[in-house]
């Protein structure tokens, strides 16, 4: 029996605005060539055997309907120099080729777009999609990885703000 909050959901958000994020780009390939480009900030590993990340939409998201039907995702890590990609793939009303447009890509595996002057990107195939709420938690399974080292630091969501990490790890 669910019972009603003692808080709204803007309260909700602010307190879950306390616990910084990474920030990522979501890309994903889905028949007939229909891309999607997002930005996400609810992305974490999964398992390491086999090789499992997820990423949570909303499903008021433009990006929702081919997510859904996506045979092909990559996650792109950002880096602090990559906010304009992360404001641009957060841009309510454009689809996804529009959000690609201007935005350095190329054709991965299976043509999702890869963004090359990301740090790091893991693709696959979506596996399991749990409804949740008023979001779709999603699955992949990595079957590719690439690691492009860098000295600057991951761009960062807080309190409603990108951010950069105060330290790196030595």
């Amino acid at each position: 029996m669910m019972t009603e909050p003692l808080f709204d959901s803007d309260q909700f958000r602010r307190v879950c605005g306390h616990f910084p994020t990474g920030v990522t780009a979501v890309t994903a390939v889905a028949p007939g060539g229909r891309l999607a480009a997002l930005t996400v900030n609810s992305f974490t590993s999964v398992s390491l055997d086999p090789a499992k990340v997820l990423f949570c939409l909303a499903n008021s998201s433009s990006s929702f309907p081919t997510l859904m039907d996506a045979e092909r995702i990559a996650i792109h890590i950002l880096s602090r120099d990559q906010e304009d990609v992360a404001r641009r793939f957060a841009t309510s009303g454009l689809t996804g080729e529009r959000r690609l447009e201007g935005v350095g890509w190329t054709p991965g595996p299976d043509g999702v777009p890869l963004l090359p002057e990301t740090p790091a990107v893991l693709a696959g195939h979506p596996g399991e999609i749990i409804t949740s709420g008023d979001h779709a938690i999603i699955l992949v399974a990595v079957d590719h990885v690439h690691l492009k080292p860098s000295d600057t630091p991951a761009l960062s969501f807080y309190q409603g703000r990108f951010t950069t990490p105060a330290t790196t790890a030595e």
